[in-house]
């Protein structure tokens, strides 16, 4: 067997030489993800180069001439968007017939023993064309690796010889493979949890992330589903942007985005947060990481929602239509809603219904995907976010579609939909001071925004037990409850307060602003009241029998504290937590006259 050769220079210098490149200026970097990309792929470039050198040298040590085997890079690599740090994927494919055991072998360890001996972190493999088919069947991680198999250097015909017949079997096994597919992604979300509401996310493995990017392209891949529609690229770009900067200030090969880290990575990328003092680069940073990631789960959500929808293929009569006559006419479509329809599964627009000339017609969709159960179908947001505005104050059938919307018990799905799209921060435009805001408190699972809605949807629970004609005042209050926590507010409630009059009168909603005004200011109350001095101390109860004023109040403000700790999480509304607020609330109710259980005049 030959004697490993010494390796190139440029491969035993490749990790200096990965970490030296440098990275584009910040203000590229915050104009777009063209210089990130640019970037990467000049990465990519150099090893790619390093990696032909070592292989050329390797053949020329084993003497032989290269033909039927090739080597080959998968994974991120394959993509071409490894960072700085990250491993190399690489893959030397035979044809099983060209080199002997003993040549494959030798060539195999020419060419990963520099790789080790340069420091490189090594994931590597040696397959002949029908085990690379044999491994991609049996595993599923190796097989969305595989189709991303790139040539390096060596014979391209084995290669893509390689890639064909992966993708050929990846296609004929989809339908089967789905399931396995979407059960990964399901237990990777349970483990690492939402990268948009996490303060130290798994820029890889969490919910939203780059893992999930690559399941997008898997199933794509399977023909299953078309690519979706959205700012998907940018969004997988900027998560590769963040990852790179981590890359370069742990100089580790590190996806965590741990709280240490974030002023270095948001500086590295020229985020330099707001005009407030409270408003830092690293806000800015978890900001536009929970964006980043809210696109891509909704388009892995449509993406699977396509796939599922293919498995479930009509017989071609039935996409053809009906046969009347003899002559076939188009399928009927079922009318939802005033120019609305559902088709294949979603809300999309009836023929001749046009957004720019009816302003109502997004907030209707939205009302009637909470109503049925049917996504929006994304062209249709698309479609959607070019609305007329509404007129101020809103008509009557707006005001209802969205109180229909925060009673649905579906919110959290169309809302997030709504703001994808642009639409909620036009109706409401407060709602882009706190759109995707981290919260630093570690008791919080969600950012500002999203901590809203899921208040709202808590909200819509517990509403039954209200009267009728104060649930809408409790929907309104929980979604606007934390609306004050924009940048340099020293007092958020007050804050929030002083926001309500003008967002419910642009509404039409102005005869609720004296009862949401008070909620919003006053909603921590209870809570802070009942864990920080006793509830059963009748003076505690007479101050704040006065300041709540009426048994209706009271109901209403012990229904809004509930539902913003359950939104918070399940420490926020532990046992001891809600017997101390029921405690105080029942305190404060004797002291107006009547107990929180009794009926309400």
């Amino acid at each position: 067997m030959p004697t490993p050769s010494v390796p190139a220079r440029r491969v035993s210098t490749l990790v200096r030489d990965r970490l030296a490149l440098a990275p584009p200026p910040p203000a590229e970097l915050a104009a777009g993800p063209a210089a990130g990309i640019a970037h990467r792929h000049a990465l990519s470039d150099l090893v790619d180069a390093a990696l032909r050198e070592l292989f050329d040298d390797a053949v020329a040590a084993c003497g032989i001439d290269g033909t039927g085997v090739a080597l080959a890079v998968v994974g991120s690599a394959g993509r071409r968007d490894a960072g700085p740090c990250s491993d190399l994927d690489c893959l030397l494919v035979h044809d099983g017939r060209t080199l002997t055991a003993t040549q494959v072998e030798a060539l195999a360890t020419a060419l990963w023993y520099p790789i080790w001996d340069a420091g490189l972190k090594l994931d590597h493999s040696v397959r002949t064309l029908a085990q690379c088919r044999q491994i991609a069947s049996a595993d599923l991680p190796a097989a969305v690796g595989l189709l991303d198999i790139r040539h390096v250097a060596g014979d391209p015909l084995i290669t893509h010889r390689a890639a064909s017949a992966v993708l050929e079997d990846w296609r004929r096994a989809a339908r089967r493979r789905l399931g396995e597919l979407l059960g990964s992604v399901e237990r990777r979300a349970d483990r690492f949890g939402e990268l948009a509401y996490l303060i130290a996310p798994d820029l890889k493995e969490s919910r939203g992330g780059l893992r999930d990017a690559v399941v997008i392209d898997a199933l794509v891949a399977s023909w299953l589903t078309d690519r979706p529609h959205g700012p998907l690229d940018d969004a997988r770009a900027h998560l590769l942007d963040v990852r790179d900067a981590l890359h370069r200030t742990t100089r580790r090969p590190s996806n965590r985005l741990v709280l240490a880290e974030h002023d270095d990575v948001a500086a590295l990328l020229g985020l330099q947060g707001g005009l407030a003092s409270t408003d830092t680069g690293a806000d800015e940073l978890l900001a536009s990481c929970a964006q980043s990631a809210r696109v891509v789960t909704a388009a892995l959500d449509a993406t699977v929602r396509r796939a599922r929808q293919a498995l479930r293929r009509p017989s071609l009569a039935a996409l053809r239509g009906p046969v009347v006559r003899g002559r076939r006419i188009a399928p009927r479509l079922r009318t939802l809603a005033e120019g609305l329809v559902e088709h294949d599964g979603e809300v999309v627009l009836a023929i001749g219904a046009d957004p720019s000339a009816d302003p109502c017609l997004a907030l209707r969709a939205a009302a009637t995907s909470a109503r049925t159960g049917l996504p929006i179908a994304p062209p249709t947001l698309t479609s959607l976010s070019a609305s007329a505005p509404l007129p101020e104050p809103w008509p009557a059938d707006a005001r209802q579609d969205l109180l229909d919307v925060l009673a649905s018990g579906r919110q959290v799905a169309v809302l997030e939909e709504l703001d994808l799209a642009g639409l909620l921060t036009r109706w409401i435009p407060e709602w882009a001071l706190v759109r995707n805001r981290p919260q630093r408190a570690a008791i919080h699972r969600h950012t500002v925004d999203r901590h809203l809605v899921e208040a709202s949807a808590e909200a819509a629970r517990l509403a039954p037990r209200l009267r009728d004609e104060d649930r809408t005042v409790l929907l309104l209050a929980a979604l606007l409850h934390d609306i004050g926590k924009v940048p340099g507010a020293l007092d958020h409630s007050e804050a929030g307060a002083a926001m309500v009059p003008a967002i419910l009168a642009r509404m039409g909603l102005a005869e609720h602003v004296a009862d949401v005004e008070f909620l919003v200011r006053h909603h921590l109350l209870l809570a802070e009241t009942a864990t920080t001095e006793d509830p059963g101390d009748v003076a505690v109860a007479d101050r704040l029998a006065a300041v709540v004023g009426t048994r209706r109040r009271l109901a209403l403000l012990a229904t809004l504290t509930e539902a913003d700790a359950r939104a918070v999480g399940e420490r926020a509304w532990s046992e001891w937590r809600a017997q101390l607020v029921g405690q105080l609330a029942e305190s404060v109710g004797a002291r107006l006259g009547v107990t929180l259980g009794a009926a309400h005049p």
